[in-house]
């Protein structure tokens, strides 16, 4: 079994150099590492790194998680003959040994993709890493969802014991896909960018009857900061545009013609979410931006005219 890691970086050299480190210490075949177009000094200290498992693809544009995964798919497709893909982020690396315990792995051949457990540094859950499942596959399940308050998530005692657990839908850290499949399925969805692009792209997977299994073995820390506390809350700013803009689109793909009442529903939870930002007006237009792009289904607003938007109400 030959597997290759495809990390995604941009402009967090500190954290890559860690997340290198710990990766050289896996058993990976080869390591693709994606630089989307950062400023500082990133392409320079990758241009230096001298070894043989390593390959680097410097971009010319930051085109997202959802863009800088796909160029590394497509690499680990043409220059390598590996089995298995697994991709994760720069601030993210598998635990000791992860990759072992993942050739270890006796799988089924239906199983085309397998989800790790994400931790943060502290060995809590990875909150915006959470495996889940569809919970409008069933009224009961919305149900409970919705009126009840249960979770879409998977109960925290699948992360600490060793039963294996199939999923409808994971984020893009500690994922393995085989490789065989990326070559003939749709990727993710470039003019997403960035959130929601990886659980749009799983649960299409999973609704076209690809099996995706979660594997609480199979461990992985994401030493991420995009989260206040760990709450519905992001930083930097900007990150709220698109945040509430792919949930939505994440809604229609995932209930279709249901997804205008559930949103209804989300939209005054949204706007009292201003309350934990310095700058109230400036979430809240981004918030009207994301949500009536998202209903129109346009998609085409750059990282750029984003970035604008928030030096204009800064």
């Amino acid at each position: 079994m030959k597997i290759t890691a495809v990390i995604l970086t941009f402009n967090r050299l500190g954290k890559l150099k860690l997340t290198i480190e710990k990766s050289l210490q896996e058993s990976f075949d080869k390591i693709i590492i994606i630089n989307n177009n950062s400023s500082d000094g990133t392409q320079e200290y990758l241009n230096a790194l001298d070894n043989s498992k390593i390959i680097v693809k410097h971009l010319d544009n930051n085109t997202g998680s959802a863009g800088g995964y796909n160029a590394g798919f497509d690499l680990a497709v043409k220059e390598t003959n590996s089995d298995w893909v697994v991709s994760f982020d720069d601030d993210a690396y598998p635990q000791v040994g992860a990759i072992e315990k993942f050739r270890q792995l006796n799988l089924d051949e239906n199983v085309s993709a397998i989800a790790a457990a994400v931790f943060l540094p502290d060995n809590s859950i990875s909150v915006m890493n959470r495996v889940r499942n569809n919970p409008f596959k069933r009224l009961s399940t919305l149900f409970k969802i919705l009126i009840k308050k249960e979770s879409q998530y998977i109960d925290d005692e699948f992360y600490f014991n060793s039963i294996n657990k199939y999923i409808d839908a994971s984020t893009s850290v500690g994922l393995f896909i085989r490789t065989k499949l990326v070559k003939k399925i749709d990727l993710l969805r470039n003019e997403l960018f960035i959130y929601t692009d990886d659980l749009i792209f799983t649960l299409g997977l999973t609704s076209q009857g690809h099996k995706l299994l979660f594997v609480p073995s199979v461990k992985f820390t994401h030493d991420c900061t995009t989260l206040v506390n760990d709450n519905d809350v992001y930083h930097p700013v900007w990150k709220v545009y698109y945040t509430y803009r792919n949930r939505i689109e994440l809604y229609r793909v995932s209930s279709r013609w249901f997804y205008l009442p559930v949103i209804l529903l989300q939209v005054v939870p949204w706007i009292m979410k201003s309350r934990y930002y310095d700058n109230k007006k400036l979430f809240l237009i981004l918030l009207s931006f994301a949500i009536r792009d998202a209903l129109r289904q346009d998609f085409s607003k750059s990282y750029k005219q984003v970035l604008a938007i928030v030096k204009k109400y800064e």
